[in-house]
């Protein structure tokens, strides 16, 4: 008999949808499972017992189930903010003082008038070990998408001359 996937609690995990008819903007749900054997073909790790999935309250519509987060935030922004793909990648957001009021006037001046408004989403650069999309991050209140900065590869480097070699 086919296990059934029960839902625990559903929680809004990131900021609310807003009023109904308002302008888009990404809400993020999380829930827990008790069993996945009939998880969809958008959940990319079936036997993991978390499930998120984007909303807009504006729209009233939501996306594809997954099994990661950022996943669910893409899909998001996808709907809500298209193009935001192809934005400018900014460095890593600093985190207070002046640094980070440099930082949001910088991401004002790149992206388009209004983005930062509708609580339009900023990429920025990070390590691997940083890569979760942070709401509440952007100037405006958006999401901060990270972008994983691929470190130059240097060439290998010349094998060392062998000793005997030398003496030849």
């Amino acid at each position: 008999m086919p296990a059934t996937r029960t839902a625990l609690s559903v929680s809004t995990t990131h900021p609310d949808p807003g009023p109904p008819g308002g302008h888009c903007r990404v809400t993020v749900l999380s829930w827990h499972v008790q069993a996945s054997e009939d998880a969809p073909e958008t959940v990319a790790d079936p036997g993991y017992h978390l499930r998120y999935r984007s909303h807009c309250g504006g729209r009233d519509s939501e996306g594809p189930i997954r099994s990661r987060e950022n996943e669910a935030v893409e899909d998001g922004c996808d709907h809500a903010y298209p193009g935001w793909r192809e934005l400018p990648v900014m460095e890593k957001r600093p985190y207070e003082g002046a640094p980070l009021r440099r930082w949001e006037a910088e991401c004002r001046r790149v992206y388009p008038a209004g983005w930062f408004d509708r609580q339009g989403p900023v990429r920025d650069y990070r390590t691997a070990g940083g890569t979760r999309h942070v709401p509440g991050y952007a100037p405006g209140g958006g999401y901060c998408m990270a972008v994983v900065r691929r470190e130059p590869t240097h060439p290998a480097p010349a094998p060392a001359a062998v000793q005997d070699a030398l003496f030849t």
